[in-house]
């Protein structure tokens, strides 16, 4: 029997257990990365200090780009409106991140590996496309399911997705065209079914999986990611994540899965992750979701300028966030940070890392495309209700309420009313979206006397709406652009006078 100073004794023993694993996770969990100037890592100045001028006057919608050196931050650059601390949708990084969590569970034993069939995970759907009877994990990874579904059709894809109550079974009867793992295609619907395949594998949503697997390992703990009516996050997709935090998967990948003593992926895995699983031209192809550069170099890409590049032989991690930005401009960004690393620092390296530092610190209040504002032209424009014809983005009416407050306020077809505020001129108001805390920045000025613009800037979730009120026509009409999606429709208004 135990006594009482047995009992004291075990209580102590047991309070040290837990004391001790809290302490290891959050030893684990020390700040990663220390800071260094350029010159400390023999990486130009002048050469970054050349994006910033050119992502000023080419317009670049940059949100974000973060450098990374063996593990010193030489640079962190943030860009009006955006700033530090903000989560930010990786759009179809995210799919890196799936296959990554696809690896875990087959580390842990909940998948067997990745040459499982895929249809052995769905017994309850009885009609399906004809390459669902050989398919594997592997070629959904590999992006060579064969099944009808590519960059061409994506998007009408989607429209019947997110109509259907059943995603599985609308995946599942996409038609086939090719032998599975025969041919590359780019599919997110690929990426849905991985994520459904998690969820019947660990019993755990791919959110609740990665946040216990993947995300507190690393000390992650700011994230949003998306998910289904039926509570399956977005395989393909709609993950935000601080851009350090981006930086701190990029740090596991380049040291092969492990995080400090700790393994999180198996090598052998990331060995096949990152390696050339489907070969393009020269060196480049296509791992399990990651875009493959050589054989010490590959990415995570998403829609809108969203990056992950990891480069292990130099031990470097490049993280870069946006709005609609194209890395395979010519002379743009990817060529600029080039010489950045292969140019010598030279004697005036002290000189340039304080004017690098001055460029970096401006860059968090200069706007990109600031408009000068001119003042209210006469005409009964502002507080009243303009009435859309029906369009794709869903806008009902709108109404922009000029006042101490003034506000953007937007109808939509699904029935709700939001108030979003707006600035005038070049500065942007800001407004959090309480479901999922992305923040979206506004600003409204005139273009001429007759036109007046919204720039509508989701931020956090990449898209930059641009609304071009042009009220001089016998019929009045908003304009919407926006890049990443290619939107770019002209839309009949009207105005209620009453």
């Amino acid at each position: 029997m135990y006594g009482p100073l047995n009992k004291i004794v075990l209580t102590i023993i047991i309070l040290a257990i837990f004391t001790g694993q809290a302490f290891s996770q959050q030893k684990e969990n020390i700040d990663p990365f220390t800071t260094a100037t350029p010159a400390e890592e023999n990486i130009s100045a002048a050469a970054l200090a050349k994006i910033f001028p050119y992502v000023q006057s080419k317009e670049v919608n940059l949100h974000s780009l973060l450098l990374i050196s063996n593990q010193k931050i030489i640079l962190d650059a943030y860009f009006y409106p955006f700033r530090a601390g903000l989560r930010h949708d990786m759009a179809s990084c995210t799919k890196s991140m799936t296959s990554l969590l696809v690896g875990i569970a087959i580390d842990h034993h909940f998948i067997p590996d990745e040459n499982q069939l895929v249809r052995k995970y769905f017994p309850e759907i009885k009609t399906y496309s004809k390459n669902f009877q050989t398919m594997t994990i592997k070629n959904l990874l590999t992006m060579t399911s064969g099944l009808a579904c590519g960059f061409s059709n994506e998007d009408s894809l989607f429209v019947g997705l997110y109509q259907s109550p059943n995603w599985p079974a609308y995946i599942f009867n996409i038609p086939s065209i090719t032998e599975p793992g025969k041919t590359f295609s780019y599919c997110s619907c690929n990426y849905q079914l991985l994520a459904e395949i998690l969820y019947r594998a660990t019993k755990l949503s791919p959110g609740q999986f990665a946040d216990k697997y993947l995300f507190q390992p690393l000390g992650i703990s700011n994230v949003y990611w998306e998910k289904n009516s039926q509570g399956i996050n977005h395989g393909w997709g709609d993950l935000a994540l601080t851009p350090y935090d981006v930086a701190k998967v990029g740090l596991l990948l380049v040291n092969k899965g492990r995080w400090n003593h700790l393994q999180v992926i198996s090598e052998a895995y990331i060995n096949k992750a990152t390696g050339n699983q489907v070969p393009f031209s020269g060196e480049k192809g296509y791992g399990y979701g990651f875009w493959i550069d050589n054989d010490h170099a590959f990415n995570l890409v998403g829609r809108g300028g969203q990056r992950l590049y990891v480069d292990r032989r130099h031990k470097v991690i490049i993280v870069a966030t946006g709005g609609g930005y194209n890395w395979d401009e010519k002379n743009g960004i990817s060529d600029l940070l080039g010489p950045a690393f292969f140019s010598q620092a030279g004697n005036t390296a002290q000189a340039l890392d304080t004017l690098l530092a001055r460029t970096q610190q401006a860059a968090h209040h200069t706007s990109i495309a600031a408009p000068d504002y001119t003042s209210q032209p006469s005409g009964n424009f502002f507080n009243k209700e303009i009435r859309f014809a029906p369009n794709r983005l869903g806008i009902k009416s709108a109404r922009i309420n000029i006042g101490p407050d003034t506000t953007f306020i937007i109808t939509w077809a699904k029935g709700n009313t939001v108030a979003y505020p707006l600035g005038l001129g070049p500065q942007y108001h800001f407004y959090t979206d309480p479901a999922s805390g992305h923040v979206f920045a506004l600003r409204g000025y005139w273009k001429n006397n007759t036109d007046f613009q919204i720039d509508f800037n989701t931020l956090t979730k990449i898209n930059r709406l641009l609304l071009d009120f042009k009220l001089s026509q016998d019929q009045p009409e908003v304009d919407i652009s926006e890049d990443t999606q290619s939107v770019n429709e002209k839309i009949p208004v009207d105005f209620n006078t009453h």
